[in-house]
């Protein structure tokens, strides 16, 4: 029995969403969004130099603000005012770095490690207050808050460097925050994550990015001349996008059932290579669509999104669902075989209709795995 002052959502045994974290996830989007440009700009047809390390670069920070706050308001949220007023200050400060997000980041690195520090730092007083609100767990809270300011610290102190030192030491924090709950929070059986909320706010945020990467998609090709050729490839990028949707939510119900990973890392970390995957698969069907990127390069974006899509998506069900393995290894080795295969198509529309076909394969190899171990398909 909890000796808690507040009374905590965690407690809720039908516990849901907030209105306050669908916000939080809209605001996110929108840094993401800006983000995800980054990789949508040619010249001669190719990528403007360096676009792939903006990407990761900004990309990787943020996702980390998003499972800070998210991994917070799962065991301590009470959806009352002083968070709320909190988390808004939180999502100004997203909305300060999706403006800093262009392909001119370096010239304003330094404001920008600063803004993303002060965000971690917000995080690390969300558990300092914690502490007192929950003595129930104040010794948690205060090893997590006092962590998470270590790796904030570290961050901050890159703005003294000039670059490229201030990103070598603005990533050492950044490791050292991300591998923290590895080194430091792994033995929490008596404080599991509520991996109801977990997921709903995993598959919440995805379903948010993939309408993000349509109206990217759409903003993208405004203007283009629609000939049969770009007519088909827009269909054939719309079907790969609902695809997407299928395969990532078709076995949602299992994740949902399962007992394993009572902190959630494999939910939580394998969804930053998901995340990626919807960014960067949204950008190849645009440079599918307009035609405007070597083939070269296309390969590369196409066989990126796919790989980073299924080892995040795989990823969870593997170390969740242990009836799955064997199945989901045997399901991407063939649907990568396939994917493999599309890459020496000879055009960008070409590839892209062959990695349909590849997920389309494999939508119909998990229906029969499911119907194999469970007697019945989930959806």
């Amino acid at each position: 029995m909890s000796t808690s002052k507040k009374i905590r959502l965690y407690l809720n045994e039908e516990r849901k969403a907030t209105w306050l974290e669908l916000f939080f996830d809209l605001i996110f989007v929108v840094a993401l969004g800006k983000t995800t440009h980054l990789l949508s700009h040619t010249h001669h047809g190719h990528l403007e130099e360096g676009s792939w390390v903006r990407f990761i670069i900004v990309f990787i920070p943020l996702w980390w603000i998003w499972v800070g706050h998210t991994v917070f308001s799962n065991r301590f949220d009470a959806d009352e005012r002083p968070h709320r007023l909190a988390t808004l200050l939180l999502m100004f400060l997203l909305i300060i770095l999706s403006v800093l997000i262009n392909e001119d980041i370096g010239k304003n690195y330094q404001l920008f490690i600063a803004v993303y520090s002060i965000a971690r730092l917000f995080i690390a007083g969300f558990y300092f207050l914690a502490s007192k609100d929950y003595p129930d767990n104040a010794d948690y809270s205060k090893k997590r808050g006092f962590i998470f300011s270590i790796g904030a610290l570290i961050c901050l102190s890159a703005v003294l460097f000039p670059l490229p030192y201030a990103s070598y030491i603005f990533y050492i924090g950044l490791a050292f925050d991300i591998l923290s709950p590895f080194l430091f929070f792994r033995n929490t059986k008596h404080f599991p994550i509520d991996k109801d909320h977990l997921v709903e706010r995993v598959g919440l945020l995805a379903i948010i990015l993939l309408g993000e990467s349509i109206i990217s998609l759409s903003q993208g090709i405004e203007g283009v001349d629609w000939e049969t050729q770009t007519i088909v490839t827009a269909i054939v990028g719309f079907l790969l996008l609902c695809m997407i949707w299928w395969i990532y939510f078709d076995s949602f119900p299992f994740l949902l059932e399962s007992k394993l990973d009572a902190n959630g890392f494999a939910i939580l970390y394998s969804q930053l290579m998901t995340y990626m995957a919807f960014a960067i698969l949204a950008n190849a069907i645009r440079h599918a669509i307009l035609d405007d990127l070597v083939l070269i390069e296309f390969r590369i974006m196409a066989l990126a999104g796919i790989v980073l899509f299924y080892l995040g998506k795989q990823t969870a069900y593997f170390f969740n669902v242990m009836e799955y393995r064997q199945p989901i290894i045997q399901n991407t080795l063939i649907t990568f075989v396939i994917v493999g295969a599309s890459l020496w198509l000879p055009s960008a529309q070409y590839i892209l209709i062959g990695i349909c076909c590849s997920m389309g394969g494999y939508i119909v190899l998990n229906y029969f795995t499911q119907l194999k171990l469970y007697g019945k398909a989930s959806m």
